[in-house]
């Protein structure tokens, strides 16, 4: 349960690239994810709350900021590992009925 919680957490696109952006900057603050992602910092926040309770990030204070990095060596090889095998295998990967047909089958019952 706990693993497909983790998983979970990194299939939003935006918590996705948060993630990704922490990789490639290091440790930010919200001001600085918000304005280099384009959102909102209520959303971007919020995305940070979960990838904080999920052990993806990490918080640190520093005076009246609060700047996030990556948890830890583990979670930046994982994503690392991720990424790498993504891009090997993008085509075989969008080329997947089940995601493909999970993805309509949201969408349709958003409305979308």
């Amino acid at each position: 349960m706990a693993l497909e919680m983790f998983f979970t957490a990194l299939s939003d696109r935006s918590r996705l690239e948060i993630v990704l952006f922490l990789l490639n900057h290091g440790s930010s603050s919200v001001q600085e994810i918000t304005k280099a992602l384009g959102r909102s910092q209520s959303l971007i926040s919020h995305h940070l709350a979960c990838l904080r309770n999920c052990g993806v990030v990490k918080v640190e204070r520093r005076g009246k900021y609060s700047y996030y990095s990556i948890a830890n060596d583990a979670v930046a090889s994982i994503v690392k590992l991720a990424i790498e095998h993504a891009m090997r295998n993008s085509r075989s990967i969008l080329a997947c009925d089940v995601i493909n047909e999970e993805k309509v089958s949201v969408n349709l019952n958003r409305g979308l």
